[in-house]
């Protein structure tokens, strides 16, 4: 998440630390309410997602993937289709945001010998839970959907450093892809030709790293250590960087992994710093999920900048009117407008559920379309 405009109102001077809150909130293990824990499971599926979703939703936290070469633990969170009826839990891990509800480790369905599969990438240090709204509703309408906590940027495991290195990100899947595909369990039953990525903020620059789009560190490195321009919100984590111990040419270079197709990014961090040049390698469809109200990044200057230097022939950009930079984190229950109430503010108050809707309808629309699911 990165804004650079110096018109941004006092309280948001403590986005990074109030964000990492709400991460320990959501990611910090179940503190749910006896009210939550002890609700009945769910079987209508149909109620919970939509009346077009066909399947129930399963979730699991079972794979571990190391990375000797980076010395990466890599622990997936995976979304997917389990058989209508299947008795789903309400999986809320804390009382300030709104549960998903999905089947822990039941079998996955056999509606599909193979699964269409969508990487899905979580905001600066945040966790890959925070996205569940999204995740859950892509399974639920036939979609394996897999998200990762990022080291070195996401809930207590999190440095400038770490924030810096974001090209690390999209190494991160293809790591996880070149595991998952030969997983004995998995692999048979992911289709390895209809795979897409999504993400929300510095998720969304992951996502589109997949299919293509660079870094531009050069420039945030400027942006954040020059007087007059160092103080803006966003470059609190990036300020006092020592980029000595950066690789420019490795950090700019291209991510891209030719299995992923097609991207959906929600407020895509860092939008004002990309040039042409780290657009220009994008072959891939890319839709862009703007919100109106970003408080962190307006999106004339932001999004829809980045928007126009995208190849016009494979973008599609929706403006989400009523939306703010933190719509695209889950609901908030009464006390989250208490303990985070940053982040449960809208660009409208109270409009967070239909922006939502929209989106999720807007990404199961994009991903059957763009990797061709019948």
């Amino acid at each position: 998440m990165l804004r650079l405009s110096q018109a941004a109102p006092a309280s948001l001077r403590r986005l990074t630390a109030v964000f990492l809150v709400s991460a320990s909130l959501l990611s910090g293990g179940c503190t749910c309410s006896k009210k939550a824990a002890d609700s009945a499971p769910r079987t209508d599926h149909a109620s919970l997602y939509g009346a077009d979703a066909a399947h129930a939703v399963g979730f699991t936290q079972s794979l571990t993937f190391e990375d000797p070469v980076r010395r990466r633990t890599l622990k997936p969170l995976i979304w997917y289709p389990v058989a209508p009826g299947t008795p789903m839990d309400n999986r809320a891990p804390s009382e300030v945001f709104k549960p998903f509800f999905a089947a822990k480790d039941a079998p996955l369905s056999d509606a599909r010998a193979r699964w269409p599969l969508v990487l899905l990438s979580h905001g600066s240090g945040g966790s890959g839970i925070d996205l569940s709204w999204f995740g859950a509703h892509l399974a639920a309408h036939g979609f394996i959907v897999l998200s990762v906590n990022h080291p070195g940027n996401t809930f207590q495991d999190t440095s400038p450093l770490g924030f810096a290195r974001a090209w690390e990100r999209p190494k991160d899947f293809t790591v996880i892809l070149d595991h998952l595909l030969k997983d004995p369990t998995w692999g048979p039953r992911v289709d390895a030709e209809r795979i897409g990525a999504s993400g929300h903020s510095m998720g969304g620059y992951t996502a589109m790293a997949l299919v293509g789009l660079r870094l531009n560190l050069e420039w945030i490195e400027k942006r954040c250590t020059t007087p007059g321009t160092r103080e803006e919100i966003g470059c609190e984590s990036l300020r006092d960087v020592d980029y000595r111990r950066i690789d420019f040419k490795e950090s700019r270079a291209s991510y891209r992994d030719p299995r992923v197709k097609a991207a959906f990014a929600m407020a895509p961090g860092m939008a004002a710093s990309f040039e042409a040049q780290d657009t220009a390698d994008i072959q891939q469809p890319v839709e862009l999920i703007l919100a109106k109200g970003d408080e962190l990044m307006p999106h004339e200057q932001h999004g829809l900048q980045l928007s126009g230097r995208m190849p016009p022939e494979t973008t599609t950009t929706v403006v989400l009117e009523e939306a703010g930079h933190f719509t695209f984190l889950p609901e908030c229950q009464p006390k989250g407008f208490e303990v985070v109430a940053m982040l449960c503010q809208d660009g409208v108050a109270g409009t967070r559920a239909a922006s939502q809707t929209r989106t999720k309808a807007e990404g199961v629309a994009f991903f059957r379309r763009t990797l061709d699911v019948r």
